[in-house]
């Protein structure tokens, strides 16, 4: 068991790490590693996962019970994966700084989203206020891999969502609809794999949530639509981590093996974005881009080339709504 080393006190104070066999004493260097790599992960990954508009091309609210809407779309951000093989071990004597680079890899996220009118609100001039939706939605997170670093779903690979809309303005031909929501997206369970050399480090069971509150405001003006947001995502990631090292003891080849429970990080952003649409009979055409805020640092032991924890991250969607 490793405890009460410097280096743990940037993580969760409930996780732990061993290894095994006994001839390997020291696996602060390798867990440091796990925390630092999944410090830098869990933003771009919830940002991914969080996107912008939950229903793009849309605000306000829907009109009452009886009003659905369906978007289908493709997020992706710019994310930033690990690009150097940085070796592993367990017999240093302290945690050593490795900078693991860094590498742009878009991350696509297939996602299908519903809204369901409940209820339409008050009439306010031209406009209603205080129309109420449900939001409900699935993510599919396909397989990736680039370098020494791969990404890998879990049972299905289909992560859930939920939330509410309320309309403070329902748009109407004169009046912009106006929006807030909250929406709690989750990453389907997923794998992370880490291989440099003949050496792994997986980050299993992984779960990333994010909770994003949405200010909406948009504007169809007949074939074209025009919306806009800023918003707040609380990003939260659970894992587990263990390591498989082959190195030399005392010049004996030996195989060692570690583990690292209860990692959890939780980080807070500010995003914005803006969306254009096309109507195409039933269906509009949406593209999204938008921008996530740098967040509070993040020290790290190692570094990922000129790239931070806390770094802001662009993102965007390409898909189609309908109403109906």
């Amino acid at each position: 068991m490793v405890s009460g080393a410097p280096a743990f006190a940037q993580s969760s104070a409930n996780s732990s790490c061993t290894t095994s066999p006994a001839a390997v004493r020291n696996a602060a260097d390798v867990c440091q590693k796990a925390r630092d790599l999944f410090a830098f992960l869990v933003p771009q990954v919830g940002q991914a996962v969080a996107a912008g508009n939950p229903i793009p091309g849309d605000a306000g609210s829907l009109g009452g019970f009886g009003k659905r809407a369906i978007s289908v779309r493709i997020v992706g951000v710019e994310a930033q994966l690990p690009r150097n093989n940085v070796p592993l071990s367990f017999t240093s004597d302290a945690v050593s700084a490795s900078d693991f680079g860094a590498v742009r890899t878009a991350i696509p996220l297939p996602a299908v989203d519903l809204a369901f009118g409940v209820l339409p609100g008050v009439p306010l001039g031209l406009s209603n206020f205080g129309g109420v939706d449900i939001l409900v939605g699935a993510t599919v997170l396909p397989s990736v891999s680039k370098n020494s670093f791969s990404v890998k779903p879990k049972s299905g690979g289909i992560g859930w969502s939920y939330g509410a809309r309320v309309g403070l303005l329902q748009e109407s031909s004169l009046i912009p609809g106006v929006g807030v929501s909250w929406q709690r997206r989750m990453l389907p369970k997923s794998e992370f794999f880490y291989t440099p050399g003949n050496d792994t480090l997986s980050v299993t069971g992984t779960s990333v949530r994010a909770d994003a509150i949405r200010l909406i405001v948009s504007k169809r003006l007949t074939f074209v639509g025009l919306s806009a947001g800023v918003g707040q995502d609380r990003i939260n990631g659970k894992s587990n981590v263990s390591a498989v090292v082959n190195e030399q003891i005392s010049g004996v080849p030996q195989r060692g093996t570690g583990s690292l429970t209860g990692l959890d990080e939780s980080v807070k952003r500010s995003s914005a974005f803006v969306n254009a649409s096309f109507s195409l009979l039933v269906f509009r055409v949406v593209g999204e881009f938008g921008w996530s805020k740098e967040g509070p640092e993040r020290p790290t032991v190692n570094t990922f080339g000129s790239k931070k924890p806390n770094d802001g991250y662009r993102f965007g969607s390409l898909g189609l709504t309908a109403h109906f």
